[in-house]
């Protein structure tokens, strides 16, 4: 009796599901035709790719403090654009500078850097890149501190209770008066 019973309780709800599909409305059409398709549906018409695209660089200008006489730098970030943190500065001051410098972000990030490396150039400075944060939030400035070993990059970035969900990658480049 509990079979029987079970039985029509499940017929009586496929009933009903049957009975709501012929009733429902599709908000946006429907472009199936009647005609048989060359391919089964089931079947995707695409091979999914695996690959995932390259992080493109966003930009931002920052005001810039410290002993090196630099007043303004240039923040190009990504999420997951790769990348080690290291608040020491690398002079981009040639082509296998850049190159060496970029090697280790992620191909839309580093087509980014190398585009604001270039407008950064003005003759009687040179430029420089460092990645000093990876994190959630942007530096806000930095201070560019002439040093022995070269120049100490800063950031202040705000103290922060937001959680992201994958790093963004920050890459500060600056152009400093040559001594």
């Amino acid at each position: 009796m509990t079979a029987l019973v079970l039985a029509l309780g499940l017929s009586t709800a496929l009933a009903a599901c049957g009975d709501e599909e012929s009733r429902a409305t599709d908000p946006v059409p429907s472009t199936s035709s009647s005609s048989p398709s060359e391919t089964p549906s089931e079947t995707p018409s695409e091979t999914p790719s695996e690959t995932t695209p390259a992080p493109t660089g966003q930009q931002l200008s920052i005001p810039a403090t410290g002993s090196a006489g630099v007043t303004e730098a240039t923040v190009v970030s990504a999420t997951e654009g790769g990348g080690s943190v290291s608040t020491m500065a690398f002079a981009l001051d040639s082509k296998r500078a850049v190159k060496d410098f970029t090697g280790d972000l992620e191909a839309g990030l580093a087509d980014s850097v190398r585009a604001v490396v270039v407008d950064t150039a003005e003759p009687g400075t040179t430029t420089y890149g460092t990645v000093p944060v990876i994190g959630c939030e942007p530096p806000r400035s930095v201070a560019v501190e002439a040093g022995e070993a070269g120049f100490e990059v800063v950031p202040q970035v705000p103290k922060s209770t937001v959680q992201c969900l994958a790093p963004v990658t920050y890459v500060v480049v600056f152009a400093a008066p040559d001594a």
